[in-house]
């Protein structure tokens, strides 16, 4: 059975003038748990818009999006995403471990009383789970805002393993990060997926990138899927 699932899915923006503009025409596919599908194609293919869907950003004209055959939007496990931007996903004037209590903060019993011991205990118990506490523990109470790009986005994505997701969208996670910080980050985030079964959409301007990165590869074209198919660097038989 398909972990996630897309079928028939189309998105028709309409502009302030009133014209037309299909983002996704008709767009079906399906992953098993644990698999990585990398997602290319030019600007304005509509990379962005199906991400926007798998995420329940608004919704979207016809087709479905089902988890375990389950709708997306009747769904209480985690759609998690990490953007280029990491503004959009951790909060600049807090620390590091700031921003990963936030992840506790959703839980209710964290609610009421906001025990910064436990969450600095939980925190640092699960980076050492993850064997990320030596790399973390040299700037997590320096304030975001003050990190490189590369230690930024190591703080979006740890906070993306903490909140355990069914699913994961990476959007250009690695763009714009210098060369030796980029492989380190997607060799470890890898790991991480690999581990746990993670099913994965990256997208990737990056085409080198999407066939070493993924186990498939789906290209769009002004909306178009003109090609989805497995790269040779998959594992025979699902994620290894």
């Amino acid at each position: 059975m398909s972990h996630l699932q897309v079928d028939s899915l189309s998105k028709t923006f309409i502009t302030p003038g009133g014209r037309e503009v299909p983002a996704l025409r008709d767009i079906s596919f399906s992953l098993q748990s644990g698999q990585i599908l990398s997602v290319i194609g030019h600007n304005g293919s509509g990379k962005t818009t199906l991400l926007n869907c798998l995420r329940r950003a608004f919704p979207w004209d016809q087709g479905e999006i089902l988890v375990d055959d389950t709708p997306v939007t009747n769904m209480r496990s985690e759609v998690v995403s990490v953007f280029q931007d990491v503004g959009l996903g951790v909060v600049g004037s807090m620390t590091p471990l700031e921003n990963l209590s936030l992840v506790f903060s959703r839980r209710p019993s964290y609610l009421l009383t906001f025990p910064e011991h436990r969450f600095q205990h939980d925190i640092h118990a699960f980076l050492k789970r993850a064997g990320l506490q030596e790399r973390f523990e040299s700037f997590e109470n320096t304030p975001v805002s003050e990190l490189s790009g590369g230690e930024r986005q190591q703080v979006a994505i740890i906070m993306a393993m903490m909140r355990s997701p069914s699913i994961l969208l990476l959007d250009e996670f690695v763009a714009n990060l210098d060369p030796t910080v980029r492989e380190n980050l997607l060799r470890w985030t890898r790991a991480w997926i690999r581990e746990h079964r993670i099913t994965t959409v990256m997208v990737t301007h990056d085409h080198e990138l999407a066939e070493s990165w993924g186990d498939h590869v789906l290209e769009l074209s002004d909306g178009h899927l003109v090609r989805f198919e497995k790269t040779k660097h998959a594992p025979e038989g699902g994620p290894a």
